[in-house]
This record gives structure tokens, sequence and C-alpha cells, in this order.
């Protein structure tokens, strides 16, 4: 599964805490009994050998830009071969194009000329970035601080109906940016900030800086806590062994100090006096990342002034929203305030073209040139006053300082996608009568690789995000369906097509691609089922999304019963797998996945921790949901209403969207 777009949100991104685990995680020992799932014979003994096999070291956390996905995928494609299942096409295995990056197909050019006198930039000054269109275009440039537009304010009501605003809108200045009122109020209808409020970019370059305001680059934000917390971990813990007291506590001063110091200038002390605290229990101290950014995320909430949400740090937003605007070409800085460390601000260095470090993939390209400058260049080409000063402006008062710069500047670019081939595998089950009704049940089988190569990141000598639970926990039991179905005798009314995504992790690149250009003719897809994460039942028991897509799912849930599990059933449908590339179209969809955990995305996500007992009882729910819907049972889809439709969030994360929850004890 992805990473919540909610742990990026507003200055930093988190990750748990990484916990160190061997480095060849055994499979574990099985003794469970095979399962009847309403005539489905499945063997947890199968999943556990599955899960073993795919979160081993030697396919080095099945990454999606590595040849190690392309091993993984040959694996499921010889275990449906030996099933005697029948591919949607040519083979099991079915590839889309996945853009990595791009090239020039020409060197590129940047010229800057004011007045008489033409600068041209040098090699070491700009770059490309690999998600920029191709042209050659000509124009004023015009800065606009960071194109960005703050979020509605949040409102509270009052008993007699009158609404106020909860939080002062208005830049340190008093002036509301954006609005229109000249007692310097905000008006209903204007944003409290907005970088593009009366100014024109028609047919012009715009300069813009990197990020949001008053907010650093959340990335290196991220990397920097995570070398912070894993330092800690190593420090902390013969500190615990020898129950030393006074050295935690020393140690917890020193790396919070730290934490404060980084961000200082962006949320005041004042403001982080309650961020993460020193536990009554000082031998229980962490430094947990989820926790700790939570606080800060907190803190940065509760200043005065306009809010922005973590997509308006994005390039393609701001391109997008200028290209709108009718923007030409586009010039991207780091303004010196956006660097963590006087050596970053110092150093200054530009991306690479082709890079696709850390997952983070180019998408397709923008509609018009896009470079990125190097702040130093652009503080001494602008004039006064001097970047610097305008986005230390910016930051200080959250108020627009955009303005036309007397400058004109041309600009040539020729960019030609970077793309591979990657694997979506489908095997297929032929139906009866109703065979041009296709039931899809799928699992991602990517997942994050090893340090240095993907998202992955160590936790002491362990280098290898291995991915059991996410998502071999998946992969495994759609095999054991499969396995079941076959091996049943029983041919569905329906076609069963079971499936494995590649690309969740980057962001649910394979089901998009496979949702856009289904493999099946003139068959049709009735719903979609997805397993992720299935692998950790805990105390929180399982949750089932995707209720609100089909007035069946209920019911017939109901009828199958909670297996002895605590359940929560969710109407949303969330948006970080792979179902919701088949919701977008639709298809009605239903998600099993039994949440995160210390972890989820971390080397320790071994199979020796899955728990096979849980995925027994699961397997049991999803297995009379398959025979179900192979049966023919009528799923009619439902558009999105108050408790259905696309959500950011994991299941029961937003009350109002629960249908229910099912205590164990109360369990059918």
């Amino acid at each position: 599964m992805p990473r919540l777009a909610a742990l990026s949100l507003a200055l930093f991104m988190a990750s748990c805490h990484r916990e160190a685990g061997p480095s060849r995680p055994p499979t574990p020992e099985v003794a469970v009994a095979p399962v009847a799932a309403a005539g489905l014979q499945l063997d947890v003994r199968r999943m556990a050998a599955d899960i073993g096999v795919l979160a081993a070291d030697e396919f080095r956390g099945r990454y999606t830009l590595s040849p190690d996905l392309q091993r993984a995928a040959e694996f499921l494609v010889r275990r449906y071969g030996e099933l005697g299942l029948q591919p949607c096409g040519p083979g099991f295995a079915v590839d889309f194009p996945l853009r990595t990056g791009a090239r020039l197909s020409s060197p590129a050019r940047l010229e800057l000329v004011r007045g008489k006198r033409a600068t041209a930039m040098t090699e070491a000054e700009f770059v490309v970035l690999p998600q920029s269109g191709s042209g050659v275009v000509q124009g004023e440039l015009v800065f606009v601080g960071y194109a960005a537009v703050s979020e509605p304010a949040e409102l509270d009501t009052k008993a007699d109906g009158e609404a106020t605003k909860k939080e002062d809108t208005r830049g340190a200045s008093g002036s509301a940016a954006g609005g229109n009122a000249v007692d310097g109020s905000v008006s209903a209808s204007a944003p409290a900030y907005d970088d593009l409020a009366g100014i024109d970019v028609k047919g012009k370059v715009a300069l813009v800086l990197l990020e949001a305001p008053g907010r650093p680059d959340p990335m290196a934000m991220f990397t920097r806590m995570r070398e912070e917390s894993e330092a800690f971990a190593t420090v902390a813990a013969p500190l615990k062994a020898a129950k030393d007291v006074a050295g935690l506590k020393k140690l917890h001063a020193e790396a919070r100090g730290r934490l404060l110091a980084m961000v200082e200038a962006y949320v005041p002390a004042s403001a982080t006096a309650s961020v993460w605290p020193l536990p009554e229990d000082v031998l229980a101290v962490e430094y947990d990342l989820n926790k700790v950014a939570s606080g800060l995320m907190r803190a940065a909430a509760k200043l005065p002034g306009p809010q922005f949400g973590f997509s308006a740090g994005s390039v393609k937003a701001k391109v997008e929203r200028l290209v709108k605007a009718g923007a030409v070409g586009v010039i991207v800085v780091r303004g010196p305030r956006s660097f963590l460390s006087a050596g970053e601000r110092e150093a200054d260095e530009l991306p690479t073209l082709a890079s696709a470090a850390g997952g983070r993939l180019p998408g397709e390209p923008l509609a018009v040139p896009v470079v990125q400058m190097k702040w130093k260049r652009a503080e001494q080409l602008l004039g006064k006053p001097k970047l610097s000063k305008l986005q230390a402006q910016i930051d200080a008062e959250k108020r627009p300082h955009s303005r036309a710069l007397g400058l004109t500047v041309s600009l040539a670019v020729a960019v030609e996608p970077v793309t591979i081939a990657v694997p979506n595998v489908l095997a297929s089950l032929p139906g009866g009568d109703l065979k041009q009704e296709i039931v899809m049940i799928g699992a991602h089988y990517d997942h994050i690789g090893v340090e240095g190569l993907g998202q992955c990141g160590a936790a002491g000598d362990d280098k290898i995000c291995n991915g059991a639970d996410d998502n071999a926990s998946g992969t495994a039991m759609v095999l054991e369906l499969a396995r079941a179905w076959k091996q049943s005798g029983k041919t569905p009314r329906r076609t069963i097509v079971f499936t494995h995504f590649a690309g969740e992790e980057l962001g649910v690149l394979g089901s998009k691609a496979l949702a856009e250009a289904l493999p099946f003719g003139d068959a049709r897809v009735v719903a979609m089922v997805n397993l992720d994460m299935v692998g950790r039942l805990g105390p929180k028991g399982l949750a089932i999304g995707g209720l609100g897509s089909s007035d069946a799912w209920m019911p017939l849930l109901d009828k199958m019963g909670s297996a002895g599990l605590e359940i929560l059933y969710e109407g949303s449908v969330a948006t970080r797998s792979d179902h919701a590339s088949f919701y977008r179209k639709d298809i009605p969809v239903l998600f099993f996945f039994t949440g995160v955990h210390s972890d989820y995305h971390r080397p320790g996500d071994h199979a020796d921790k899955i728990n096979l007992v849980g995925m027994t009882a699961i397997g049991e729910i999803v297995g009379g949901v398959m025979l179900a819907l192979g049966d023919g049972l009528a799923v009619p889809w439902k558009p999105a209403g108050p408790q259905g439709g696309l959500s950011q969030g994991l299941p029961g994360s937003d009350p109002k969207t629960v249908i229910k929850r099912v205590k164990a004890a109360d369990a059918s």
C-alpha cells in the first residue's frame, strides 16, 4: 500500500519506527487446518509458503523498477500455469508502459534579456525537470511567489446560525490577500491567499518558488527525521537495557532540541512546546516519527493565517494552475528558506533529469517547458528586491508579492520519455452462462525494494523491505483462492479473473493502466475485490471498505458473517489501493485490509510475523463473497452518497462514512 497522503500533509512526511529483524525471514510454522470457505477449501499452509517465497530476501522487496519485480511476476506466472488457468491475452503477464524519466533530444536553452543585454544560462545553472513538456517559448518573466492558493477557512456555526471563521486568515500586515473588501476582511468568495490574484501571466513565463509559503521541502524533512529516529534508537537501546534514566533524559533533550531547531523557521518555538514530551516512564521514550510529525502538523495548523494543503507544494499542481492562467513556460526555484540546513542552502543542488530516486516518478509530461534554476543565479539576475527577500516577506507576512520582473525569457526544451514495460499478472477461470460478466479479485505484488533502490530505508543491518504483509499476504490469498476454485471442479457462472498489480506502491499505476485498457474484449467487469495487507490481523480487527459502491455489499457480508472477527464496515473508497482505479470506472468494489503497523514500509515486515489464524478467518469471508459473485449475485453500481465516494483516509478515519462495527464478542 502506498504511503498516506495525510502523512505528507502540511510540513512533514512521517513513517513508522523501524525495527531491526532477521535478514532472511523464515517461513512460519503453520498449525492451522484447511478451512471451508462456503465450499472453497483454502489451505493456509499454501498461503504461508507463498508469503515465505515472495517475502524472502532473494526477491529484494519486489521494487517496481527493478528486475526483482520481474522475477516475482515469473513466479506468479508459473503458479497459474501449473494450476491450469487461462491467460487473458498471449500470456499471463500483461505489460503496461511506465514513464520513469526523460532525456533531452537536443540541448536545452534558457536565455534572459534585460533591455539589450542577453544572458544565457549555463548547464550548471539550470536543469530541465523530468515532467517538463517540450517547446520553444518566449515571454515576459513574472514572479508568482509559490503559485499557491490557500484552502478555505473552516467555519464555526453559532447557535443562531451565524458562521464565523475559526482562524484569523489575514496576513501579518492585517490585509487579506486575495480578498476584495476594503476593511481588510476576507470575502466569502475569495481565498485568504492567492499568488495569482491580480497578476497577469498570459503569454508569459512564470518564475515560481518550490513548496508552499512557510514550509520546507517535505522529502528533505522526512529524510532528516528518519535519520534522527534511527540514531536515537541505536543510542537508546543500551541506555534502556541499563535502565539509565539520566542518559535517556539527556538523549531525548538533545534530539528534541535538534528537531525544534530544524523547524523553528517554520513553526516558532512558542507553538511546539507540547511536541514530543518526555513520557512519565522515561524508559519507554521513543522517537516515533508518526507521533512526532503529527504533533508538528498540529502545531503548524494552529498558526494564524492561511493554510495550504500538501498539493500546494507540488510542481504539477503549480504548473497546471499557471498553464490554466495562460503561462507558456515555467522556471522553478528552491528558495533559500526552503532548505533545512546552511550546508544544503549553500550547495543549492539541482535534481537530475532522468532521476526516479525514491520512487518519485515524473508522470505524464506537463503542457509547457519546465526548468529548475539555482536560487543563487536567480538572486543575481532578478534585481531588487532580491529573491531571498521576497521569499522572506511572503513567509513572514503570508501575503503574496507577485510582480513582473522587467525581463524577457527565451526557453527551448525538447524531451522524450524514458519508459519501461511493467507486468500486471492476470489469470482467468472461464465462467458458464454468464461468462461475459467478469469478477476481478486482485492484490498488488510489488513493494518498496531495498535501501538505495526504491523507498526502503535500512533498520540496522536489515536493508530489505520484504513486504510480507504489504502485500505478499494479499497476493498469496489471491493465489490460494485461484487454486481452491480450480481444484474444486466448480465452474462459476461468471468469469473470475485473478489479478496481481504492479506499481501500486508508486501510485496504483498498474491498476490504473489496467482499468484504462481492460484486455477482456466485449466482456465487462461487474465487481472488483481487492486484498491489500490482510496478514497482520490485530486488536483493531478487519476493515472492509467500499460498501457505498453497491447496495448489495452489506446484505451479502451480513450473510457471510464475521468469522468471529472484529470488523469495521466502511462505506467510502480509500484512494490508496488498487480498487480505487476500478471505482473510478463505476465498478463496485470491496477492500479487505487489516491496518498499518509498526513494520509498515519497514524492513521488519517479515513472513514470521504473519497472523495465519487471522488470514484463515479472512479467507473464509473473502471466499464466500467470491462464490456469491461467481454464482451471479447482482451487484448494482451505486453513485457516491454521504457514506460513499473516494476518501484519502483509511477505513474508519471518518466516523461519518463508517457503516457499522461488529465486535468480536458479538460476531456471528
